[in-house]
């Protein structure tokens, strides 16, 4: 795929159309009216609790901003993605932000004046007309047990810019200040590594490449091991010291809290993920053996991304849009009416340009927005196809939620954010196999989605279990601020997840305890790995019984946005996430991928 230089050279049918954010307004104008709308809550901050009509009323009003806020933040943030280095929406997004920081400073704390007013709103959301908001109200009044003193809430409020990132600093040191140094060939030419062409790199033909990427790589994190273990430690003991002084039993209990989830939640997945490692043994094995078939040589860390078939990796924007909509036909009408809408009316931003954000997302914020933009990075592989379909999938979570829902109920929680992506890659991947007679077409996508299952379940699971175990020891005061104290907590997680008894000797085999970026947000890598066994539980539900099942899946999930918490709504849909057979069942799926896998591989190589 041609990569552009400038955006103004991408064909505007490729293009994003942000204006029609604006509603003809300019971006400075349509801040003012939401910063006019803003200052409405500021004149009624304390007489909003006069009564239940005027609370209803400020209630009401606050759909007004919320399509304003996301019409301001999506225009914004879309044309940063498109250009990173834009000198006027970066000075936008920094003035948005400090204006938003002094609204909130002069809002002051409205937990406080939450249960000032309890006893009224206890009274209030049990009137009819309060039953949207109900949900919100009453979790909100939960939280009562752990509130500071008036006085603590509000200081609070105003030091809240003052906060630091530890994900931003991160992200700083990672993708600008570390030396990750050359690859060199086995002709002694050196090759740049950096995180825009690492993958390409460990797909190179030339196995010196591969392997000086490799551990080069992983010396770069290694180089700065103790300042990134310190930076974790000390953002965790910071959530850790929070949570504890807010009276929760753990800093993990008031991370599940805002999904109404619990400890045993967690017990029970971790557990019956690791009941299954068997499987991922299995296809290991099997893989090593295809793979020194096919390049008569040992297989080594540095192969792991090495194709065992050659498959056809060239298609057009145009080629990948139709074999999406065949892949999805099976959601019917209104389904794919919308997405060819997305098609036809620019919600997507596909190609590769100098200084646009590398990946792919689908705008949160959607509520109030007709188009549900996707940016994308089309590089005309399968992958980019795979990419459009998972995109497409949170796109159409956000339009049937949204259009569904009222606006306070219509944002889907993370919890519940990747399975309907995750859904759309499991139907592209299904009709692709059911589609081809070619034999290694079928095994290179039978291997991804064993590849896909292993890395969002299996490696997302074990990180879970780490940051478990790192968050209730920092809770216990145990001094966890260095590399090899972090190290030796992964080690013994890591272990149970794995069959290599030789693994994890070295600081080499650890380095993940300080390299993956989501150990620096808060506790979350657990919504994805059950995210996919949900995402897997509907698909399989729809190979059993037919697409007459789909309609459960668009009004009993897609619809529901965030009408119920979590568990409840997936129970509503047919599913017990505290049920370990609900786990066993996706395993027992995997298993029968793996045979195939195995089959294949048998007649192929």
């Amino acid at each position: 795929m041609k990569q552009y230089k400038k955006y103004s050279d991408v064909p505007k049918k490729y293009r994003f159309d942000l204006d029609s954010l604006l509603n003809g307004l300019t971006i400075e104008e349509l801040i003012e009216k939401l910063f006019k709308e803003l200052d409405k809550n500021l004149k009624v901050k304390d007489s909003k609790y006069e009564n239940s009509q005027t609370y209803l009323k400020y209630l009401k009003d606050q759909e007004k901003i919320t399509v304003l806020f996301n019409r301001v933040s999506n225009y914004i943030s879309n044309n940063l993605s498109i250009n990173v280095i834009d000198k006027k929406n970066n000075q936008l997004n920094e003035d948005l932000n400090f204006r938003f920081f002094n609204y909130q400073k002069k809002l002051g704390s409205e937990t406080n004046r939450i249960f000032k007013n309890e006893k009224k709103l206890k009274e209030w959301i049990q009137l009819d007309e309060f039953k949207n908001f109900k949900k919100d109200i009453q979790f909100t009044l939960t939280k009562k047990k752990h509130k500071f003193e008036n006085n603590i809430e509000e200081f609070i409020k105003r030091i809240s810019r003052a906060e630091i990132s530890a994900y931003e600093v991160f992200s700083i040191i990672t993708n600008s200040e570390l030396n990750y140094d050359y690859a060199i060939s086995s002709k002694n030419k050196k090759i740049k590594i950096t995180p825009a062409n690492r993958m390409q790199l460990m797909l190179n033909k030339d196995e010196q490449i591969r392997k000086t990427t490799q551990k080069k790589w992983i010396n770069a994190y290694l180089q700065h091991k103790n300042s990134l273990a310190s930076l974790l430690y000390q953002h965790i003991k910071n959530i850790s010291t929070w949570a504890l002084e807010r009276k929760y039993k753990s800093s993990i209990e008031s991370l599940i809290d805002e999904d109404k989830v619990d400890i045993r939640l967690l017990e029970t997945f971790y557990r019956s993920v690791k009941n299954n490692i068997n499987l991922f043994n299995k296809f290991k094995k099997v893989h090593k053996k295809f793979f020194e078939i096919k390049y008569r040589k040992k297989f080594q860390s540095w192969d792991i991304y090495l194709p065992l078939v050659k498959i056809q990796e060239n298609y057009s924007i145009e080629e990948s849009q139709n074999i999406v909509l065949e892949a999805l036909k099976p959601l019917g009408e209104e389904y794919l009416l919308i997405v060819n809408k997305m098609f036809k009316e620019n919600w997507i931003d596909y190609c590769i340009v100098d200084n646009k954000r590398s990946g792919a997302y689908s705008i949160g914020s959607t509520y109030g927005i007709d188009k549900k933009f996707i940016l994308m990075n089309h590089d005309g592989k399968l992958n980019s196809i795979s990419t459009l379909a998972h995109e497409i999938g949170h796109s159409l979570h956000s339009y049937f939620s949204d259009n569904s829902q009222p606006y306070n109920l219509s944002q889907y929680p993370i919890f519940l954010a990747e399975i309907a992506s995750i859904f759309n890659e499991l139907m592209l991947n299904d009709y692709l196999v059911k589609n081809t007679n070619n034999d290694e077409l079928k095994f290179y996508l039978i291997s991804e989605a064993i590849n896909e299952f292993e890395a969002t379940v299996r490696r997302q699971t074990m990180w879970s279990e780490y940051e478990f175990e790192i968050y209730n020891r920092i809770d216990k005061g145990e001094a966890l601020s260095t590399f090899d104290a972090l190290k030796e907590v992964y080690k013994n997680v890591a272990k149970q997840y794995s069959s290599s008894e030789n693994k994890f000797k070295k600081d080499e085999d650890l380095y993940a305890a300080i390299m993956v970026p989501h150990f620096y947000y808060d506790f979350y890598v657990y919504k994805y790995a059950i995210g996919y066994l949900v995402a897997n539980y509907f698909f399989q539900q729809y190979k059993k019984q037919g697409k007459n099942v789909l309609k459960n899946y668009i009004d009993n999930f897609l619809r529901k946005g965030d009408s119920q918490w979590p568990i409840d709504l997936l129970k509503e849909a047919g599913i017990d996430l505290y049920d370990e057979n609900f786990y066993n069942d996706a395993f027992q799926e995997l298993d029968e991928k793996i045979n195939e896998y195995i089959r294949l591989g048998k007649k192929i190589f």
